[in-house]
């Protein structure tokens, strides 16, 4: 898989699926690099990169979610040469649904999905609105989400790169929404949620249910909200099971 959009993290040619990630608001595909050491090497490794942020730079940004899950779809179409998997966390959960929606009017939908941190698309986010916000008002919503390096909000040249990212990202995740009806994908759901997440009520994950015709489970870890870049292992330990099981 040669991508921009999917950045190829580990790649093994005798492997068994590729597990494509979707990380969270603000992020790129980086979030990612450490899962490679506990991932089973019958697993290669791709990681969801949109434009504008870390090696696409330059690109202008896409606040626009059909227009970025469409564009990410087409390339995806060309480059998919093996079972494939899908992990989304917060955000990233949004976009690896609406592709896996997209990717199925071509037959080439994913195995799984595998959904952390975001209550499922009919229900309302717990986490208050943003992207709304002046620059100060947003620098001060992040910091009480706790997902950005404090030192990088203390250096304006980075902040002017982050911020209409972080805005542009939180702009589609507070603006999602897509009812029950006519909004199932065939392949199964793994839901999951942390412990200690504040912003996902995890007694609405069981909800994800409604949005696939195959089974949909759900389970709980360790960590709170940012546990995929901080306490993963517990994570990549199931993920490892149940893909290497099937």
């Amino acid at each position: 898989m040669n991508s921009k959009w999917f950045k190829p993290i580990r790649v093994n040619k005798e492997a068994k699926v590729d597990l494509i990630c979707f990380p969270f608001a603000g992020s790129g595909a980086s979030i990612f690099y450490p899962w490679e050491k506990f991932l089973d090497t019958k697993i290669n490794l791709y990681a969801f990169q949109a434009p504008g942020r870390e090696d696409r730079i330059g690109e202008d940004l896409i606040d626009d979610l059909a227009e970025l899950t469409h564009q990410a779809a087409d390339e995806l179409l060309t480059i998919i040469n093996r079972p494939f998997i899908f992990f989304g966390h917060s955000l990233g959960a949004v976009i690896a649904f609406e592709i896996a929606k997209i990717l199925e009017k071509s037959a080439s939908n994913p195995s799984l999905l595998i959904v952390s941190g975001r209550q499922p698309p009919h229900l309302s986010l717990k986490m208050p609105p943003i992207s709304g916000l002046n620059d100060k008002e947003l620098l001060e919503g992040l910091m009480n989400l706790q997902g950005t390096d404090p030192e990088i909000l203390k250096h304006p040249a980075l902040l002017e790169i982050i911020l209409p990212i972080i805005r542009g990202d939180f702009k589609i995740g507070e603006n999602y929404f897509a009812p029950i009806d006519d909004h199932k994908i065939l392949c199964p759901i793994i839901a999951i949620g942390a412990l200690n997440d504040p912003w996902v009520d995890l007694s609405q994950i069981v909800e994800w249910k409604n949005f696939s015709f195959a089974s949909c489970t759900v389970m709980t870890v360790n960590g709170d909200h940012f546990y995929v870049k901080n306490n993963f292992e517990e994570l990549i330990n199931f993920i490892n099971k149940k893909i290497l099981q099937e």
